[in-house]
């Protein structure tokens, strides 16, 4: 539900505030999400609702770290729990802000709230101001100021732009991404979709986020710190799912409390900050770049997902023994079922067949241990989803076009490489073989390199039931969705059986 509405466990709303009743940290409760209970964990107990990430005082627009990053999903947000405030308040709760939830900072005169927030209310993604290609860039940008982007009656508004008050002084794009859940970030290398921020440095990227979507005028070190501590040491994931039922039962070790061990000095998977080192991140300001012992990742490792070995040789009739089986059969799948690279992305892969944990590598996590690797799965791209759908080999076609829909709902950037001197005013997008279209440049707004379009780093994935909808904004609705996707995209011809097994395993990891 949104932060700033009562539920019926143990919560006392107050606009942008929590207050506990009884038990004293109803943070750390198990929370119902779809088909099952979320719940976080942590070994520090000082850690409670008292700290900066719930404190609205942190900025001054009404929102807080805890708008978007709710205990009640999973430290994520539904669009679910969106549309419900949005109902309850009249779209008063501080959830909806022009800053960051609307479509555009500075919407036309006489759009309806519900239009203002068509994006948020839909897909769940937050608005954020990314810097629009600078001369270091080896591409440019295509102005956007007509159709949809009409700067006086369009969705998004001119593109680029001066004045967004997320970064006022500089020409900005507007990109589209769902929040992603800020716990878990010990298993990190790298922070945020784009990696524009280091794991080793929590209070830069609070501070920033709090000026930028909270407006915040400045942030003390100590509340930086404060914020950064609750991220770093408090981890979050699925404890229950129907069917299967508790996650750390029969000797499996799903759950937050063993994601919380997990986590702990020897037993933490190892991986690499964006200078190469094995670290370990410690209390903030900065994570130390000091060399820890640390279980090895090793590449397309055939057990890098062990979590439900001890389910594997699960032989009972009953529904629950059914469930677990499944769920063993889904592991293995994401572990050693071959995918075939598609020609966009054999220049980073190769023509050889890669795994699932090619990118979610880190072992019983999920994402990658390299601060230095992102992917474009394709999920940015208006046209690759159309030769999906045009050739969905196994996968269901409707469930494809939904994604498109999906989509084809976000700003559509083009990109012509440097390399090219013809403006888009002589040759329109399009129209030369190396222009690239685009929902989201992703990490080419960081290194400004057109080889970086759509590129986004894999997520830790633990919880993953929570997150919905999927990947960066929301382009799938659904986990079913989800695999339907992958299947298509990566031609991994799976069977009816493999599908419901694989979709069984991300639900309970």
């Amino acid at each position: 539900m949104a932060w700033g509405v009562s539920t019926a466990l143990e919560l006392i709303a107050v606009p942008g505030l929590l207050r506990a009743a009884e038990p004293a940290h109803p943070i750390f409760k198990a929370f119902p999400d779809p088909d099952g209970l979320v719940q976080a964990a942590t070994a520090n107990p000082t850690l409670n609702f008292k700290n900066k990430f719930f404190d609205p005082a942190l900025g001054t627009n009404g929102q807080a770290c805890v708008t978007c990053h709710q205990p009640a999903d999973g430290f994520d947000i539904h669009v679910s729990s969106i549309k419900s405030a949005f109902t309850d308040t009249n779209g008063t709760d501080p959830l909806f802000r022009l800053n960051d939830t609307a479509d555009r900072p500075d919407p036309p005169v006489g759009t309806t709230l519900a239009d203002t927030y068509k994006l948020f209310l839909s897909m769940g993604v937050i608005r954020f101001a990314r810097p629009a290609p600078g001369a270091t860039a080896d591409f440019i940008l295509a102005p956007q100021n007509t159709g949809k982007y009409d700067p006086a009656t369009g969705q998004f508004g001119p593109q680029p732009h001066m004045g967004d008050p997320q970064n006022a002084t500089a020409q900005t794009i507007s990109v589209f991404r769902r929040p992603l859940v800020n716990l878990n970030v010990g298993f990190d290398s790298s922070v945020l979709w784009d990696g524009r921020e280091s794991i080793t440095d929590l209070r830069t990227q609070v501070t920033k986020a709090a000026k930028s979507l909270l407006l915040a005028h400045d942030v003390s070190v100590a509340d930086a710190d404060d914020v950064a501590k609750f991220m770093l040491e408090v981890y979050v994931d699925q404890r229950t799912k129907d069917g299967p039922g508790k996650l750390s039962a029969a000797g499996a070790d799903g759950g937050p409390k063993n994601l919380l061990a997990l986590s702990q000095y020897l037993a933490q998977p190892c991986r690499f900050d964006n200078q190469g080192f094995r670290t370990q991140s410690v209390t903030p300001p900065v994570g130390t770049l000091t060399p820890v012992f640390c279980t090895p990742v090793i590449k397309d490792n055939p057990s890098t997902m062990t979590v439900f070995d001890a389910w594997a040789n699960m032989s009972g009739s009953d529904p629950v023994s059914v469930a677990r089986a499944s769920v063993a059969r889904g592991q293995v799948i994401f572990n050693t079922k071959d995918l075939t690279v598609p020609p966009d992305l054999i220049p980073q892969f190769g023509g050889q067949s890669i795994h699932c944990i090619t990118c979610h590598a880190v072992n019983n996590v999920g994402n990658h241990p390299d601060a230095t690797f992102f992917a474009r799965i394709g999920s940015d791209s208006v046209d690759i989803l159309k030769g999906l759908v045009a050739n969905p080999s196994t996968s269901d076609v409707a469930s494809l076009q939904s994604t498109l829909a999906r989509v084809q709902s976000l700003p559509e950037y083009c990109l012509r490489p440097t390399s090219d001197p013809t403006p888009f005013s002589t040759a329109a997008c399009g129209s030369h073989i190396t222009d690239l279209k685009t929902t989201d440049p992703g990490r080419a707004t960081v290194t400004g390199k057109i080889a970086d379009v759509g590129k986004f780093k894999p997520p830790v994935l633990r919880g993953f039931a929570a997150r919905a909808p999927y990947f960066h904004a929301g382009a799938v609705i659904e986990d079913d969705d989800l695999v339907h996707f992958y299947n298509a995209r990566f031609q991994i011809g799976l069977t009816d059986q493999e599908h419901e097994d694989l979709v069984a395993f991300l639900i309970s990891f």
